[in-house]
């Protein structure tokens, strides 16, 4: 240090503020900046305030055929959708149609052209409709219902309170009781017709991917493009269905819990169970109101009622 400031101690500070000034002048970094950057990183995207409904046809999915999909849904189950806008608070409602339904998978899963290619061809509604749902999801998250489902509980109360920081998905049981057909004599599967997750959820990117693979396989093996495959009921419930559903998300919670998990572990469910970042809920939180698995109308968890008006299914539901 100079000579003149170690004697002169007010001189040492006047010289220290000066030099800091310089220092910071010459960064380019004002102090809000500089401070922002020691912050921790932003928190992971969780389930943004977005609900879809969808209604699908069978034909060409190239041309805007919008406005026809949605009178269609709201002849199915009139005076359902209003139930869902307007929303609550800041959430976003979006109905999509053939048209839009087919730009989306185009625009979103472009780097992926193998999905786009399987749902651009795919010729059965149901199986259209299943697959959209789970890419919807993938590619921009929120809330997922089908035109028949009816809101019960505003959407904000959907997610218990301890768990809304927390989680990236919520999966509902639809079924849970003895089935002699089924393995293991137990019927046991997840909500499809209501879905909950953030942008990007394994459940869902998996399960898009799953679709896509075994869609190319059967196409493979039968040597026919994937627009010309006959499909059976049992196709469309083990691809795009709940049993294929089943799968996918009992292989996430596996992965989450380090160990295996099935329906054993989740059945006669009383209370939300956590797997990381996936919320696993009791039946009458999606599906109350049925006549089996111990389904409860009148439970204050319900948040929707499904009044199973998808009529132009053509599958055996009971599979």
């Amino acid at each position: 240090m100079p000579r003149f400031l170690c004697s002169h101690p007010d001189r040492v500070i006047i010289f220290l503020c000066l030099l800091a000034i310089l220092i910071f002048l010459h960064s380019g970094t004002s102090p809000t900046t500089f401070h922002q950057t020691r912050k921790p990183p932003n928190p992971r995207i969780l389930i943004p305030a977005q609900v879809w409904q969808l209604y699908t046809t069978a034909g060409s999915r190239t041309t805007n055929t919008t406005h026809q999909d949605a009178l269609k849904a709201t002849r199915i189950a009139p005076n359902l959708a209003a139930t869902w806008f307007p929303v609550d608070g800041d959430w976003s409602y979006r109905f999509v149609g053939t048209g839009f339904g087919a730009q989306f998978v185009k625009e979103r899963f472009k780097d992926q052209e193998d999905i786009v290619d399987v749902y651009t061809s795919l010729r059965v509604p149901v199986m259209a409709s299943d697959f959209l749902r789970y890419l919807l999801l993938a590619g921009e998250g929120g809330v997922y219902a089908d035109s028949d489902v009816e809101m019960i509980m505003p959407l904000q109360d959907w997610v218990p309170a301890p768990y809304r920081n927390i989680i990236r998905a919520m999966v509902g049981i639809e079924k849970d009781h003895p089935a002699k057909d089924e393995p293991d004599g137990w019927s046991f599967r997840f909500v499809q017709h209501t879905m909950i997750a953030a942008k990007g959820h394994p459940i869902m990117v998996n399960m898009a991917r799953n679709i896509t693979d075994k869609m190319l396989r059967l196409s493979h093996e039968k040597n026919t493009p994937v627009s010309k495959l006959e499909l059976h009921d049992r196709d469309v419930v083990r691809i795009t269905g709940p049993r294929g559903f089943k799968d996918v998300v009992f292989e996430h919670l596996s992965r989450e819990a380090g160990q295996n998990i099935g329906w054993r572990n989740l059945t006669k469910l009383k209370e939300p169970r956590l797997f990381g970042d996936t919320l696993i809920v009791p039946i009458n939180f999606f599906a109350g109101g049925q006549q089996h698995s111990g389904s409860d109308g009148a439970s204050p968890d319900k948040r929707v009622q499904h009044y199973w008006k998808g009529t132009w299914r053509h599958w055996d539901e009971s599979m």
